[in-house]
C-alpha cells in the first residue's frame, strides 16, 4: 500500500506553473479555474491511488514539499485562489469523503517561495505557547524549527482558512499541518526510514546572510546546526524569495527581473538600466555618478547572476558539482546533527527526498556518518523556467509504500512526455515489488496516462511561448 504522496514545486499562482490556468493566447492567468495538466495529474493519482489501496484500507498521507505557494513572483489572492482550485481536485465534493483517495491531513515543509507561511506559523506557535505561561514569566524566543523525528505539526492557518471555505472540506475537516525544515518517518525500530526536505539550503544562495557574516568576522565558525542556519537566513530568504514579489507595482518588476533572467543579454540590459537610475538619483557630480553607475552594474549584475545561474540553471546536469557538494554538506551536518539529537541514532536505510531544483532524479549516494548509501530522489517540479527546452527539467510524484520503500513517479520531462517508474538502487539489486506494482498500473496508450501526456506537452509549450513573450518585452 502507499503511505506517503510526495509532491513539491507547484507554484500556484505563478504564469509559468503547469498547475496554474493559464490562457493560451493572451498568457492572463485565471486563479479560478483548475489548470489542464492539474486536472489530468490529479486523475492520474486517482486511478494509481485506488488500485494501489484497496477501498477501506489506510489512505496515503499527502506530503506538500516546499514552494507549492508562489509567494514570491504573485499576488497573495491569486496564490490563494489556485490552492482552492488543486484541494477541490483532491477532495472533489461531488463524492463523499469515504472515496477520496487521500487522507484529510496534508503535512507541508515550506520552501524558499513560501517561507512565510513558516513565519506565519511559527509565530502562530510562539502565541498559543505563552499563552499558557503564568504571568511575568520569562518568554523564550521563538522556534526556528519544528522537530523532525515525531514533531509537533504546527495547523497552517492560511491553507487551512483557504480551505475552510468550501462547506465539504470544513465538514470533513481537510487541513493541513506545517513541519519546517525536515521530516523523518521511520519503521518501529529505527531501522530504516524516510526524510523529506524542500533542500533550498543545498544552495548557498539561502545561506547569504552566513556568508557575509563570515566574511565580515572570519574567524568565526559558520552555522552546521539547522536552527542556527536558519536563525541567520530566514529574513533574508522572507524577504526575497517570499515578499518582494507581492509588493505592489515593484513586485511585477521583480517577476520581470525573474523572466528576463532566462536570457543573458536581457538580464545584463535591465541591470544596468536599474544601475544608472540609481546613480543619477543618488549621485549629482557627473563623475561620482559615473563611478557609482559602474559599481553598482557589476554589483547588480553579480546578484542577478548569481541567482540566474543557480542549479536550475544548469542545462546539462540533474546536479552541477557546486549543488551536489551543497547537498553532501546539507546532509552531512544539520540532517545528521538533527537526526542524532532527537533520535540518538541514524537509520542504517535510509532514502531521501527533496525538490527545489525542478529537475527529477533518482540515485544512490554516500555522505559521510551515515552507514550506508542513501536513496536520494528528487521530485522535480511543475513549473517551465526557461525559454527553451531544457531536457533535465520536469516533474515526479514520490511514492512511498508501507514498508517505507520509495519510487518515483516520473511523469514528465522537458521533451518527454511519457509516465514512467524508476527506483534508486544498486546495479545489482533487484528492483522492489512495490516498483513491479506500481509499474504495472502504468499505461501510456490509455486512460488516464494517455490524455496526462497529450496535455502537459500543450500546456509546457504554452510556458515556453509566456515566457518567451515575457522576456522579449
Amino acid at each position: 500500500m502507499i503511505n506517503y504522496v510526495c509532491v513539491s514545486d507547484l507554484h500556484l499562482g505563478a504564469a509559468s506553473s503547469l498547475m496554474t490556468y493559464v490562457d493560451s493566447n493572451s498568457f492572463q492567468i485565471d486563479p479560478q479555474k483548475p489548470s489542464p495538466t492539474l486536472a489530468e495529474w490529479v486523475k492520474c493519482m486517482d486511478k494509481i491511488i485506488s488500485e494501489t489501496n484497496p477501498k477501506g484500507t489506510k489512505k496515503p498521507k499527502l506530503i506538500l514539499n516546499g514552494d507549492i505557494m508562489e509567494l514570491a513572483l504573485s499576488n497573495t489572492n491569486e496564490t490563494a485562489m489556485a490552492f482552492e482550485q488543486f484541494v477541490k481536485l483532491i477532495f472533489p465534493a461531488d463524492k463523499n469523503a469515504e472515496e477520496w483517495v487521500f487522507d484529510t491531513e496534508m503535512h507541508f515543509l515550506p520552501g524558499n517561495h513560501d517561507h512565510h507561511l513558516w513565519e506565519k506559523a511559527r509565530e502562530t506557535q510562539y502565541i498559543n505557547y505563552i499563552e499558557k505561561l503564568p504571568p511575568n514569566s520569562y518568554l523564550p524566543i521563538p522556534w526556528h524549527t519544528t522537530k523532525m523525528y515525531k514533531p509537533n505539526a504546527i495547523p497552517d492557518y492560511f491553507m487551512n482558512g483557504i480551505m475552510q471555505r468550501q462547506s465539504h472540506l470544513k465538514e470533513a475537516n481537510v487541513c493541513v499541518s506545517t513541519i519546517y525544515p525536515n521530516y523523518i518517518v521511520t519503521n518501529e525500530d529505527k531501522s530504516k526510514g524516510v526524510i523529506f526536505s524542500h533542500g533550498h539550503y543545498i544552495e548557498s544562495l539561502y545561506t547569504l546572510m552566513s556568508d557575509l557574516k563570515t566574511m565580515i568576522f572570519p574567524d568565526r565558525f559558520r552555522p552546521q546546526d539547522m536552527w542556527d542556519i536558519e536563525a541567520e537566513n530566514f529574513a533574508w530568504i522572507d524577504f526575497f524569495w517570499s515578499t518582494m514579489g507581492r509588493s505592489g507595482e515593484v513586485g511585477k518588476d521583480i517577476e520581470l527581473i525573474y523572466n528576463k533572467m532566462q536570457e543573458p543579454k536581457e538580464l545584463r540590459k535591465l541591470t544596468d538600466n536599474l544601475a544608472e537610475s540609481i546613480a543619477e538619483r543618488w549621485q549629482k557630480n557627473p563623475l561620482k555618478e559615473m563611478a557609482t553607475e559602474k559599481i553598482l552594474e557589476w554589483l547588480l549584475g553579480e546578484v542577478f547572476e548569481k541567482i540566474a545561474n543557480s542549479e536550475r540553471g544548469v542545462p546539462n546536469k540533474v546536479l552541477d558539482d557546486k549543488t551536489k557538494a551543497g547537498l553532501t554538506d546539507f546532509i552531512e551536518k544539520p540532517v545528521l546533527l538533527q537526526m542524532r539529537a532527537e533520535m540518538g541514532q541514524i537509520p542504517p536505510r535510509l532514502s531521501f527526498i527533496f525538490g527545489h531544483t525542478h529537475k527529477p532524479f533518482e540515485k544512490m549516494m554516500t555522505f559521510g556518518g551515515f552507514p550506508q548509501a542513501v536513496k536520494v530522489y528528487n521530485d522535480g517540479g511543475w513549473v517551465v523556467d526557461t525559454v527553451e527546452q531544457q531536457a533535465f527539467h520536469g516533474g515526479a510524484v514520490v511514492l512511498v509504500d508501507d514498508n517505507l520503500d520509495c519510487l518515483s513517479l516520473r511523469m514528465y520531462n522537458e521533451g518527454k512526455y511519457e509516465v514512467s517508474v524508476a527506483e534508486a538502487k544498486y546495479d545489482t539489486e533487484e528492483h522492489s515489488k512495490f516498483f513491479k506494482t506500481i509499474s504495472n498500473l502504468i499505461d501510456n496508450e490509455h486512460e488516464p496516462f494517455a490524455s496526462f501526456c497529450k496535455v502537459i506537452e500543450k500546456e509546457v509549450a504554452i510556458r515556453h511561448a509566456y515566457l518567451r513573450s515575457s522576456v522579449e518585452s
